[in-house]
């Protein structure tokens, strides 16, 4: 009984790592990336500039489609509230690789200086990494989507929740092998 409940407590272990948060507090931006069908990415950067905590949003996405594109983002945080005036595009990315690598010209003509970047929580790992490689001199803070329909907790009971834990360790060791993380 012993060796089943450790089992079950550390079986979230894997993807609790994947899971990188930083303590609350100021930043130039947030960056919300696409792939973001239910918005909790954009939800979340949207609710960092209201409270105060950026002065910028930078929204990613170059795929046409809901969650894919920056425009789809773009609508949902005005709906929010957001001012479009401090709202940054682009609309050419299609990995988060090239969200990073997109927003590069943004955030230098933009003065940015740190960085939050806002993902789903198993995605925030290697955005984070990402972003810390495409952007040299550029502090990078990891905010998880919140709340977020995803949990580390139980991940393994589900086929679509291995898929999202086994395929982001692939992804992520794709990036590793690239030098991209």
């Amino acid at each position: 009984a012993v060796a089943l409940a450790l089992a079950a407590v550390f079986a979230d272990e894997p993807a609790r790592w994947l899971v990188v948060e930083d303590p609350p507090g100021p930043a130039d931006a947030a960056v919300a990336l696409a792939g973001d069908p239910d918005y909790e990415r954009t939800r979340t950067a949207a609710r960092l500039l209201l409270a105060g905590e950026v002065r910028l949003l930078v929204l990613t996405g170059g795929e046409p489609g809901p969650g894919d594109s920056a425009e789809s983002l773009w609508t949902v945080a005005v709906g929010m509230g957001v001012p479009p005036e401090r709202i940054r595009m682009e609309q050419v990315s299609r990995s988060t690789r090239g969200s990073m690598e997109a927003i590069r010209p943004i955030l230098e003509r933009e003065g940015v200086r740190t960085l939050a970047v806002v993902t789903s929580p198993y995605h925030q790992r290697r955005a984070a990494s990402a972003a810390r490689r495409a952007l040299p001199g550029v502090r990078v803070l990891s905010r998880p989507a919140s709340p977020a329909g995803w949990r580390p907790e139980g991940w393994w009971k589900t086929p679509w929740g291995r898929r999202i834990v086994l395929g982001e360790y692939a992804r992520l060791l794709y990036y590793v092998l690239r030098g991209w993380a």
